[in-house]
């Protein structure tokens, strides 16, 4: 029909439908007809505004956020929820590579995706549990055709990027794409005690490959290798007044190594046009090796935190007449090792081992049914059950000073097991579209659930041995979408609101042991809302809100009272502006502003990080083969922090970033 509207030359009109032919047009994609509130970025917004880290894109999205310890290792929150990855196995927000889930805190840099998709609230058909939202990233399919591209970045911090990307077709129905990159910066810091400016710098390479066969019975095979290894410094905990203009007196420059290598395998294939079978399966390992410079703490203190999991989904979907349906399995095995040594001898040590070993299956189903022309009800169940362990928990406890003294514990096995149903229920109205105008809205329901597990990080087999509990929420949410048939301009807005019970928070007890306490009752309630214009067909203008208010009802853990008090990370507000423009053929101009509102710092500091501004420029020129680009990343040098302690310290995000950019395709 686009064919027919745009071109009515004689070969095209030859295909179009008579005059007196009934044509109904819906003109709405995938996205727009999605009863969740959902933020698309293509690759084309990944290079336009650099978004090259998890963190990258919580800053840019709405009611998303984050915390970190180093920039390329952010745990993200959604709508208030999260930030705990680090601490044990809980999952609020899981990130996933070709549908395959990765600790966040061990995905680094970004490189050769196609599309990120953030979905916001609880995911109860999407393979892995969600309990506060996820993060979906997908690899770039290979071409049909042989081609290959060069880039190469150099910006601020003597930051030095190169990649290349490749495809080669073997025939028409197969064809393999193999990306490599490597990244070395020296980072932000100028550290005055060691007379150093690259003491939170990194280095790493990253690669893929990926193949794509199409066979004769129409299924599309997926086959994908990942690997990243990124070492760096770790010189980033300072007093407020010292990292906020990124200088450092640390003594060394500490240890943040991370390594991952993912394999995934995913089969999609259309029997017929109402059936539709996907399956996706692969494993990750993960290394994450983590030590802060001595004089943070006064003494040595860091782990090593290897993660090994398993698992994939085979879902069925289909319809008949006014009903359709969705069902399958999905299932994981995880493991994890978490050593933890805090060495400030002869005063104190301690050491800690421990293995969290969690096995998950799930059963998903989902029937949608348009008891209506315009109306679809959509029920759904979710039966969750976990088994969870903890083993090889050991305690070592010493001290010389004052007096001498060494304490040992250790902990045989211990199992729990869990199994929980989810239901859901959705009302959408999806009308035919009235004159140039399209619509779509939604009504929710999600039961959400996080599983039962034990700290491993805790000093005493009294404490460690008790579970913590599971958390529930009941999440209720409408949304609305208006659109434009030709896509000049669109309008959306989501509002939520979650009642929580148990939720698991990262907390230190009485004791100063560092365990996932559960807050008896809490909430998250805000919206999303977002905007598109094009008023040119050389310019689109962009917007955005998220407003969040998520606080603690009922929460008293360590001998604090944390009731009625907000959740550290998490703005009450975020808003954005952005713009697309093409003066000239080979021309591109993008610029953002985005202001995030004020918050405490994640986990339980009680320094607040005032309202920032983040402003984003670049500009692009293309030649046939050729690209160009200069850019700037928070142009304003708007000083903000990532992750606070109780004692004080603090780590700053990155200052103002230059560069620029050099491309070939071929």
């Amino acid at each position: 029909m686009p064919a027919c509207v745009q071109k009515p030359t004689a070969k095209t009109t030859a295909t179009c439908p008579s005059g007196t032919e009934n044509l109904t047009v819906w003109g709405k994609h995938p996205e727009f007809t999605t009863p969740v509130s959902t933020t698309h970025i293509s690759a084309q917004d990944m290079a336009a505004y650099r978004m090259q880290t998890l963190g990258d894109i919580a800053e840019r999205v709405p009611n998303l956020s984050f915390t970190n310890t180093t920039p390329n290792n952010p745990v993200l929150m959604l709508r208030g929820l999260g930030g705990a990855e680090d601490e044990g196995p809980v999952l609020y927000t899981p990130v996933l590579i070709d549908g395959i889930p990765v600790p966040g805190f061990a995905m680094g840099q970004m490189f050769d995706f196609s599309n990120v998709d953030v979905l916001r609230g609880p995911q109860l058909t999407e393979g892995i549990n969600a309990f506060a939202g996820m993060v979906s990233a997908q690899s770039r399919d290979p071409g049909n055709r042989l081609g290959g591209a060069l880039d190469f970045e150099y910006g601020t911090g003597n930051r030095k990027r190169a990649t290349f990307s490749g495809d080669l077709p073997i025939d028409a129905s197969t064809s393999p794409r193999v990306s490599v990159g490597g990244e070395t910066a020296d980072g932000y810091i100028h550290n005055r005690t060691l007379g150093r400016r690259d003491t939170g710098g990194w280095h790493g390479w990253f690669g893929r490959l990926k193949l794509l066969h199409k066979d004769r019975d129409g299924g599309e095979w997926r086959f994908s290798l990942h690997r990243m290894l990124n070492h760096g410094g770790n010189d980033y905990f300072e007093t407020p007044a010292n990292a906020r203009n990124h200088i450092s007196y640390n003594t060394s420059e500490g240890v943040n190594d991370t390594a991952y290598l993912l394999g995934s395998a995913q089969y999609h294939r259309r029997f017929n046009p109402r059936m539709i079978l996907d399956v996706t399966f692969g494993g990750v390992s993960t290394d994450w090796t983590y030590s802060n410079p001595y004089s943070v703490f006064s003494a040595s203190s860091g782990f090593t935190l290897p993660t090994r999991q398993i698992g994939g989904s085979v879902m069925l979907s289909g319809s008949s007449g006014t009903l359709d349906w969705k069902g399958g399995i999905y299932g994981q095995q995880v493991k994890r090792w978490a050593p933890y040594e805090f060495d400030m001898s002869p005063t104190y040590a301690s050491r800690t081992t421990a293995t969290l070993g969690t096995a998950n299956v799930a059963f998903i189903g989902e029937l949608g049914w348009h008891f209506a022309k315009s109306w679809r009800l959509v029920p759904s169940l979710r039966i969750e059950h976990v088994d969870s362990s903890l083993s090889h928990w050991t305690s070592s406890m010493s001290g010389d000073t004052p007096y001498a003294y060494s304490m040992q514990d250790s902990l045989p096995r211990q199992n729990l097991s869990k199994t929980a149903p989810l239901p859901g229920l959705k009302l959408e109205y999806n009308p035919q579209p009235s004159g140039a105008l399209s619509q779509f809205s939604w009504l929710s329901y999600t039961r959400s659930f996080l599983p039962p597990n034990y700290s491993p990080y805790g000093s005493y087999g009294s404490t460690v041995s008790l579970p913590y509990a599971s958390s529930y929420g009941n999440t209720v949410e409408a949304g609305y979408r208006l659109g434009d048939l030709m896509g000049r301009w669109s309008v959306e807005a989501t509002g939520f609101a979650s009642f929580l019970s148990n939720l698991q928070v990262a907390a230190t007890n009485g004791a100063g042991e560092s365990l996932i306490g559960t807050a008896g009752t809490a909430h998250s309630r805000g919206m999303e809302a977002a905007a598109h214009w094009k008023p040119l067909g050389t310019l689109q203008l962009n917007a955005f809100i998220g407003l969040t208010y998520a606080a603690y009802d009922r929460f008293v853990f360590g001998g604090t009272d944390y009731s009625g008090k907000q959740m550290a990370g998490t703005p009450r507000s975020s808003f954005g502006f952005s713009g697309d423009w093409h003066p000239a053929a080979g021309w591109t101009v993008n610029a953002s502003v985005i202001r995030r509102g004020q918050t405490t710092l994640y986990p339980s500091s009680s320094i607040r990080n005032a309202p920032y501004v983040l402003v984003d420029a670049q500009i692009e020129k293309r030649w046939k083969h050729w690209n160009i680009a200069l850019y700037g990343h928070n142009l304003t040098n708007s000083s903000y922090f990532t992750r606070g302690l109780s004692g004080g310290y603090v780590v700053a995000a990155n200052p103002r970033q230059l560069g620029f950019r050099v491309g070939l395709d071929f």
